[in-house]
């Protein structure tokens, strides 16, 4: 299996082709990224709820 021969002409859709593959890229990097955060909250957030029901003083 041979990496090193892509071809990475588009022809004359190049200018359709690529950005529409940097988009889908910046989309997916976007998603990662809002559901690491998204998962970081909802972490912070069960583990106020474990200690507050720990200590109801809180």
């Amino acid at each position: 299996m041979n990496l090193g021969h892509f071809d990475f002409d588009a022809g004359k859709y190049a200018v359709y082709v690529w950005p529409a593959f940097a988009l889908s890229a910046a989309v997916f990097v976007w998603m990662i990224v809002d559901s690491l955060a998204s998962a970081r909250r909802w972490r912070t957030e069960a583990e106020r709820r474990q200690a507050q029901a720990k200590d109801p003083s809180k």
